[in-house]
């Protein structure tokens, strides 16, 4: 009988002022007394000051490191990973957005150190992950190996509803369409099970789709941006990454549609246009994805739209040339992946059509 092996955040704080707890929790973690703090350069810097300020308070060492905005990769995961050797760390905070904390993820793996998710925005499920962005691991592989793509993931994740609520509420809106493309990732998985005979976890699976619900059925207090929307995207995008470390991969949580966004942030990168938020392009890709499946994708951008999360390529700001060309590139992003793109593989005239039909185009 197969083994599985489950990597689960040991702790999770949540709620208004959930920063002040970072002493508690390195604490528990037991880590010593130097902590290495991940942060971009602007705001999240703000914070990362406040957090730091409450490790000092009480003793704590703690190195700083600051990631730049734009495109990361291996330069930046080396740097957070020197500065916490030379300063002897016992652990690393990543404070900020997917970017950072995706650093701050891989940087942890390479040294063997536990990690802290600060979250400052609710735009996808890498707050609560064991992996990393797409574009960060297509990196990492291309220029050292697969061996360092590996991560884990984090040993606590302290989610400050106050500071989350500060961010721009297209963050919101970009995790709720992280979310309901969980529709179409868990409809891929069980097709993959079928024709493939791939694991298939029922649990997993269950818990994913629980955050396209939740999206749903509060998608008019979402759609006001209160706190307690913050609260109920929050909740959802971590139970997302709990899916992930259940399953033992990131299949309940990325299928079709996260390879439509891959592909859009590979072109990205050698067509020279601004992808889109990661959020936003899967939530447009699970309403192609649903069409494809057979599924009712009129409701899925019927939520998305009352959430606020855009539904067609004018509203992610991308030419629509670019969309049908990750749509026919989608399929090749992992051939290793197996989603109703495997099964359909699309023309550019299919894709041209796909997108029209269902007014992405």
């Amino acid at each position: 009988m197969q083994l599985d092996f489950m990597e689960i955040p040991r702790y999770v704080v949540m709620g208004p002022n959930a920063i002040h707890e970072a002493p508690s929790i390195c604490r528990r973690l037991g880590a010593g007394a130097q902590a290495c703090v991940v942060s971009g350069t602007t705001y999240t810097s703000k914070v990362a000051d406040e957090l730091s300020s409450c490790l000092e308070g009480i003793g704590f060492k703690v190195r700083r490191v600051f990631i730049d905005s734009g495109t990361v990769g291996v330069r930046d995961v080396n740097l957070a990973r020197r500065e916490a050797e030379k300063a002897s760390c016992g652990l690393i905070i990543g404070v900020g957005g997917g970017k950072v904390i995706d650093v701050a993820k891989l940087a942890s793996s390479w040294l063997g150190l536990p990690f802290i998710s600060v979250p400052t925005s609710a735009a996808h499920d890498g707050i609560s992950s064991p992996f990393v962005n797409f574009l960060l691991r297509h990196f990492v592989r291309r220029e050292i190996g697969e061996a360092y793509v590996r991560a884990y993931a984090p040993n606590a994740i302290i989610a400050d509803t106050a500071i989350i609520d500060n961010a721009p509420k297209e963050m919101l809106a970009a995790g709720c369409g992280d979310l309901v493309a969980k529709i179409t990732s868990v409809k891929d998985w069980q097709l993959a099970a079928r024709a493939t005979g791939e694991s298939y976890s029922e649990y997993a699976a269950s818990m994913a789709l629980m955050g396209p619900r939740l999206v749903e059925e509060h998608a008019t207090v979402i759609s006001a941006g209160s706190s307690e929307a913050t609260r109920i995207v929050v909740k959802a995008l971590i139970g997302s990454g709990v899916s992930m470390s259940i399953a033992g991969s990131s299949r309940p949580a990325s299928g079709a549609e996260h390879l439509f966004s891959h592909a859009l942030d590979l072109l990205s990168v050698s067509d020279g246009f601004k992808a889109a938020r990661h959020g936003e392009q899967c939530g447009v890709g699970s309403i192609l994805a649903a069409r494809l499946h057979g599924e009712d994708w009129k409701r899925i951008r019927q939520t998305l739209a009352q959430v606020h999360a855009p539904t067609t390529a004018k509203e992610l700001n991308l030419d629509e040339r670019n969309v049908v060309k990750a749509l026919v590139m989608a399929a090749d992003v992992r051939p290793d992946r197996y989603t109703i793109l495997t099964e359909k593989k699309l023309s550019e005239a299919d894709a041209e059509k796909l997108a029209t039909e269902t007014g992405v185009i």
